[in-house]
């Protein structure tokens, strides 16, 4: 009897079938990824850039991967690290860190809730942000997230807190939405299909591909449903605005749908969610890929962003297409499409085009990486982090740090965050904002203060220290002799503390610190 267990055990790991697939692998894809572009850099005689040197690649990545630039410690261990595999390990690591749900949270509720970004949906951004991140960190499916989105008015509110199924977070979606049926609709399709149905609500317009009545039925998904009567089947029915016609709910490849049996008041958006997260849906598995592409590597394999199926091809339609494919086959894998495209040769290129060869090459053939924005969050994390600041505020009043991060935060929202250049408005308030002085006042920021005070660092020493706290690099001979000249003269103030925080603030302001490239 003591042997029976072992056996079973043994037979249950030899036994072929019963063993578990092997979970898919991010270089593999990460090169057939490579191989797409390859190709369309022979087509275009282009040359791609050289690879980024370690320096810029740990930053790149800790701002992609985890929405900051790695501190000190971290970008020297990388740069010291004598690995050959150590880019893959580090990619490894942040993704599966707390930073990387965090700002994953972020970035997917910018697209599926923008309006959280108005003052008028503004507080509902926290709570459902809270609720992805932790969904993330569970390694919860993209696709199984969506449709909790999608069905969260049929689960029972919670009194607190928040819950998977359908909680008060997860309930977001309709909240933002108003629970309008045409809403919903726009809504839905542009957030979960990459599809831009806005312009077809209200007429058929003469260059769109969808039209109004694409619209309404779409919409009329989020209506109750008309129950059986005389011999007609339950149907999902909605009237459109200003006629005298009605429509019934149809998907927009126009494949029928089957009512469930049990039928309640959102058994119409359980009929929608089960379609838009197929795994043969034409929209869905794509609509990711390209929105992740575009936010790592500044413009979509379609753009504009939601014209999926529209008038605008693919850049690379079959680097689309398998990407869709690997991203559907993964189960919806976040975190394995993220490393695949983080492992590619072509994330990994210098922003610097090569010798003979102007820097103004098409964009869309990614031979090179473009200099990009942060987002207000990258900015104020970043911020703190150069500063010698714990991201994470361990203090007292976390509530108001929050608010103070937010505030921020929102003086710098933009749209495409990753392709923005900062307005007049936006460079003032880091020039001259509250969070700026007080992460440059010598008394009050831990960089600046041990900068200031190292007895074993000259002049020359601390100027270099603060290079590798904000931008990740030592400074040129050129920018040294400068700088190094304004702190020993002790600049304006006639004090060379003031006049090392006078470096930082510049550094925090350049164009280098505010970009990633």
């Amino acid at each position: 009897m003591a042997l029976r267990f072992p056996l079973v055990a043994l037979i249950l790991v030899v036994a072929p079938g019963i063993t578990s697939a092997a979970p898919p692998d991010p270089a593999a894809l990460a090169a057939r990824v490579d191989k797409h572009l390859a190709v369309g850099w022979v087509g275009a005689n282009t040359k791609p850039a050289d690879t980024a040197d370690d320096a810029t690649f740990v930053r790149r990545v800790y701002l992609d991967l985890v929405g900051r630039i790695p501190t000190v410690a971290e970008a020297r261990a990388f740069i010291d690290d004598k690995a050959i595999d150590k880019r893959a390990k580090l990619i490894d690591k942040l993704v599966a860190s707390g930073g990387y749900t965090r700002h994953a949270a972020t970035f997917w509720r910018r697209i599926w809730i923008p309006q959280a970004d108005t003052p008028q949906f503004a507080r509902l951004a926290d709570g459902f942000e809270e609720w992805l991140a932790a969904r993330l960190a569970e390694d919860a499916r993209y696709d199984v997230i969506v449709r909790e989105l999608l069905v969260a008015p049929t689960a029972q509110r919670p009194r607190r807190g928040f819950r998977p199924e359908g909680g008060l977070a997860a309930q977001t979606f309709f909240t933002a939405s108003e629970s309008k049926p045409e809403n919903l609709a726009a809504n839905t399709a542009r957030a979960f299909l990459g599809v831009n149905l806005d312009c077809a609500q209200c007429h058929d317009h003469p260059f769109a591909k969808w039209t109004r009545e694409q619209f309404w039925e779409t919409a009329a998904f989020f209506t109750p449903p008309v129950p059986a009567a005389d011999g007609k089947p339950i149907r999902l029915e909605l009237a459109i605005p200003g006629t005298k016609r009605s429509v019934t709910a149809a998907v927009l490849t126009g494949a029928p749908r089957t009512m469930p049996a049990e039928l309640s008041p959102t058994s119409g958006s359980k009929v929608l969610a089960d379609w838009v997260t197929e795994k043969d849906n034409p929209f869905f598995a794509k609509n990711a890929v390209n929105r992740l592409w575009a936010d790592l590597f500044g413009t979509g394999l379609v753009e504009p962003l939601d014209d999926l199926g529209g008038e605008n091809a693919p850049s690379h339609p079959e680097l689309l297409d398998d990407l869709g494919r690997a991203f559907a086959d993964s189960n919806y894998d976040l975190k394995y499409l993220t490393k695949a495209l983080v492992l590619t040769k072509a994330y990994q290129l210098s922003s610097v085009a090569p010798v003979g060869r102007s820097s103004s090459s098409d964009a869309k053939l990614f031979a090179q990486m473009p200099v990009r924005g942060l987002t207000g969050e990258q900015l104020y994390d970043s911020l703190r982090v150069a500063s010698g600041l714990p991201v994470e505020r361990d203090d007292l009043d976390p509530l108001n740090a929050l608010r103070e991060r937010k505030g921020f935060a929102a003086q710098f929202h933009t749209e495409r965050a990753a392709t923005a250049q900062r307005s007049i408005i936006q460079s003032l308030a880091l020039m001259n904002g509250s969070t700026t002085r007080a992460l440059t006042d010598p008394t009050k920021t831990p960089a600046l203060a041990a900068t200031a005070d190292a007895p074993f660092l000259d002049t020359r020493g601390k100027v270099e220290a603060l290079f590798l706290a904000a931008l990740g690099r030592k400074p040129t001979e050129r920018e040294l002799a400068g700088f190094v000249k304004h702190v020993e003269s002790g600049g304006s103030h006639k004090n060379s503390s003031k006049a090392l925080a006078d470096v930082f603030w510049a550094l925090l302001n350049s164009s280098e610190f505010n970009t990633n490239h």
